[in-house]
């Protein structure tokens, strides 16, 4: 069987925990159970807590442990969950975990974190020079924290050598489900996902993405740019113009708006339409080329490609996923 342990620590994320020991202490047995088969487990996966000790995740939820940190031994797999709480007070008072992590990835063991779980491995060094993912709305702080680290928060999971990460809260069933492909094989995943009802197929964060949080910077200036076209990303204006109301060329804007965000003026622009466009497809019945109109747009194929790009989905397929009457269920007859 392939050992997994996860490092459990106080406001941590119920579900990224017992979730995954659900998912993966499955495999083999609920499907098998279902079909009238011999029940065949392949993992075996328990919670490792400082001392053994009971944790306090987040909403006051209380999960016993399997075992202690020093209890673990030899292991194939170590997951970190996602941070719960403040990120940083989580990681001031986890340095044995941060050390553990440390440690496991020099003995060769595969290393792998859900959401902000992968603050602790970048804060373990483990990270630097390789690709990652983490929640998109903890992106910009990432960054700016972990500049070795090469983010992509629109994938959902990344792999680079023994380090798999993987994206937003309930990615813990993605990356579950992966490593039941890769350990085991695709027929036993796809059985775990029927059984536990799980969506197969996600590949992306990009639909989860709000309004940028690139902001944690310290050019004054370019935040009164983005607050700016915040307000009016509607408006016809020019880079030229936009520039000049700063007491900027477009060139040092452009210059100093990427430095501070590592995006030009123009793809925050977009970024911020986008997010706009959303919102009404969400909430309104106006049609998409009124929406498009509304964002600043004349074209609407050309706004619909990019919208697609950036998104994942076309204004229709979003709307048809996450508007109110979308995400309303139908009223019961009596």
């Amino acid at each position: 069987m392939i050992k997994v342990r996860i490092l459990g620590f106080d406001y941590a994320f119920a579900t990224a925990i017992t979730g995954v020991i659900d998912l993966l202490s499955t495999a083999g047995t609920a499907w098998n159970f279902f079909q009238g088969k011999r029940l065949a487990p392949k993992f075996d996966v328990q919670l490792a807590t400082r001392d053994g000790a009971p944790i306090r995740c987040l909403n006051n939820i209380t999960v016993n442990a399997h075992l202690g940190f020093q209890q673990i031994g030899e292991v194939d797999l170590l997951l970190v969950p996602s941070i719960g709480g403040e990120i940083e007070k989580a990681l001031a008072n986890n340095p044995d975990l941060i050390e553990l992590v440390r440690d496991y990835y020099e003995r060769g063991t595969q290393i792998i974190s859900n959401c902000t779980g992968a603050f602790f491995l970048a804060e373990a060094g483990i990270l630097d020079g390789r690709k990652a993912t983490t929640h998109w709305a903890h992106a910009d702080r990432f960054r700016q924290r972990y500049p070795k680290v090469q983010l992509v928060p629109e994938q959902l999971i990344t792999t680079d050598g023994r380090v798999f990460c993987s994206g937003g809260g309930s990615a813990w069933f993605d990356i579950g489900l992966y490593l039941i492909e890769l350990y085991i094989d695709h027929e036993t995943s796809v059985e775990s996902a029927k059984a536990m009802v799980l969506d197969t197929g996600r590949h992306s964060q990009l639909t989860y993405f709000t309004a940028h949080q690139n902001k944690y910077h310290t050019d004054e200036t370019v935040r009164a740019v983005q607050e700016w076209v915040d307000q009016h990303y509607s408006d016809d204006f020019s880079l030229a113009w936009l520039a000049n109301q700063y007491a900027m060329s477009p060139r040092t804007l452009i210059r100093r708006f990427k430095a501070a965000t590592g995006e030009s003026p123009l793809t925050y622009l977009q970024s911020v339409r986008i997010e706009v466009a959303k919102k009404f497809l969400e909430a309104s019945a106006q049609t998409i080329a009124e929406i498009t109109q509304k964002v600043g747009y004349e074209d609407v194929s050309s706004f619909s490609k990019m919208f697609k790009r950036k998104v994942g989905l076309s204004p229709r397929e979003y709307r048809g996923r996450f508007s109110k009457s979308a995400l309303t269920p139908p009223a019961v007859s009596e």
